[in-house]
């Protein structure tokens, strides 16, 4: 089993910082991404609610093919090498530089690219087994800590307001790559490369069906419902420990053990965490299949943890 979920700090401190590439981007495209499919659009709608409800400012995201066609040229290399994560491909480039090779073109009024504004949120998945990673799951497992998802400017800066999406799966089905990119762009000028992000489907052509009168059936006797059996709410831990789970990202530590039995009493106050491994992220959400969670017993160690809208405060664990 390979997880791509690798720290994207640097991403978006290059981002903000305008920064440009250390050498020219001269690589490979060739994936034609103008519009979006159905379910990238979904995600593109998941990602704007969720920029709009946890950055301190949010654009309107404007699809970009340019960006998109480097999203789902990475996307699409991912699963081709086994979904190693991480933001460079095979040819030593960054997604900066794949942006500028897609076609993300024009500078600012200082020469440096727009491209360099940028951030890239990659997930990638294998498994022997088979994977499904839908939008809503992939949303979750792209905006890890330090994820260029969280690019953004004051509102009197060039704004995060381009954005590509693309997202690959295997012919087997043992790998799916999701790759988004967030991008600068002048608010009054369309973004590179056009991409309408695939206009809503037409209409279909409704022939109208006789009505047929129904013919009626007795009525059956309901058969009684049992009344579940509520489950025992688990017993604090004798050694006290407590953990603070407030809306939103919370840098704490928990006691060693498995996550599940660890958290027991803290079911529907927290949507993920992430624990840095000093190699990559790893990550659990309750609920998700095994092969979607690669952190199964807690060391005792930092982590992050993304609390819920339910802002549970403190709970004795």
């Amino acid at each position: 089993m390979v997880f791509g979920l690798v720290a994207g700090v640097l991403a978006v401190a290059m981002s903000l910082r305008g920064t440009a590439p250390a050498r020219a981007a001269a690589g490979p495209c060739g994936t034609s991404h103008d519009s979006l499919s159905s379910e990238e659009q979904e995600f593109l709608g998941l990602l704007q609610s969720w920029r709009n409800n946890n950055l301190p400012v949010s654009s309107n995201l404007e699809p970009s093919g340019a960006l998109s066609a480097a999203a789902a040229w990475y996307a699409e290399w991912q699963v081709a090498n086994g979904a190693p994560g991480g933001h460079n491909d095979g040819y030593g480039r960054n997604w900066v530089q794949r942006a500028i090779d897609c076609g993300y073109a024009g500078t600012t009024s200082g020469g440096q690219p727009y491209a360099s504004g940028s951030g890239e949120g990659t997930y990638a998945v294998a498994a022997s087994g088979g994977v499904s990673v839908g939008p809503s799951q992939a949303m979750i497992g792209i905006t890890y800590p330090g994820s260029g998802v969280y690019a953004w400017t004051p509102s009197t800066g060039l704004p995060f307001k381009c954005v590509g999406v693309g997202v690959a799966r295997n012919a087997a089905g043992t790998a799916v790559a999701w790759v988004v990119v967030v991008a600068q762009y002048p608010a009054g000028l369309p973004c590179p490369g056009g991409g309408s992000g695939g206009g809503p489907a037409a209409t279909p052509t409704v022939t109208a069906t006789p009505t047929i009168t129904p013919t009626l059936s007795p009525t059956p006797s309901p058969t009684p419902t049992p009344s579940p059996t509520p489950s025992p709410t688990p017993t604090p831990r004798a050694d006290g420990a407590t953990v603070f789970l407030g809306s939103g990202w919370n840098l704490t530590m928990l006691p060693p053990g498995p996550v599940g039995q660890v958290l027991a009493r803290a079911s529907g106050c927290y949507r993920a965490i992430y624990q840095w491994n000093g190699d990559r992220w790893l990550r659990y959400v309750p609920g998700a299949p095994p092969y979607a969670n690669n952190l199964q017993t807690l060391n005792g160690g930092t982590l992050w943890i993304e609390g819920t809208a339910a802002n549970c405060g403190l709970v004795a664990l």
